[in-house]
């Protein structure tokens, strides 16, 4: 079964709406100042918590049963992710394109996520009914978005101090 997904995001505080058939369905909401997200969609109430300094683990958390559900994994010198579910599953999101406009969620068997963005919106092509999945896609897109702005964040004064010495 294909479901197609609408997603919009305010690029100030990297919230994501999700929406089916024009009705909003979900949400993504980021705490200020962290990468700790709370997200629902439909039914399913998850907290994804960032574990480590540099971040390089979440985990996520059913909120009926707060319980672990899931470990996402990410790899610092490329774009790409694992997602570890309880149940021993592992998914792997990746990007594609140059601009990274495109990235995906997959097992490489039976479950495939697809995700497109444009600036502050996007759509979901999933042939899974797995929530998690559909939400981990965004939430690690946001992370990966975040990492690249810190990023320029730090190298942009170093630039700037090294241009107006010469």
């Amino acid at each position: 079964m294909s479901r197609f997904i609408n997603w919009r995001s305010n690029w100030l505080s990297g919230n994501f709406q999700l929406f089916a058939d024009g009705v909003q369905k979900g949400m993504i909401t980021f705490e200020t100042w962290r990468s700790d997200a709370e997200s629902m969609f439909e039914d399913k109430n998850y907290f994804f918590s960032n574990v480590g300094f540099w971040q390089s683990q979440t985990n996520v958390i059913d909120r009926k049963t707060h319980e672990v559900v899931a470990i996402i994994t990410y790899d610092s010198w490329k774009s790409k992710a694992v997602i570890s579910l309880k149940s021993g599953e592992q998914y792997e999101w990746k990007s594609a394109g140059i601009w990274k406009s495109q990235f995906t969620v997959s097992n490489y068997k039976d479950a495939h996520i697809t995700y497109s963005a444009s600036s502050n919106s996007g759509a979901i092509s999933s042939d899974t009914d797995n929530e998690l999945l559909i939400i981990a896609g965004l939430f690690i897109k946001q992370i990966y978005n975040k990492r690249a702005i810190i990023l320029v964040a730090c190298i942009m004064p170093i630039i700037t101090i090294s241009i107006n010495r010469h």
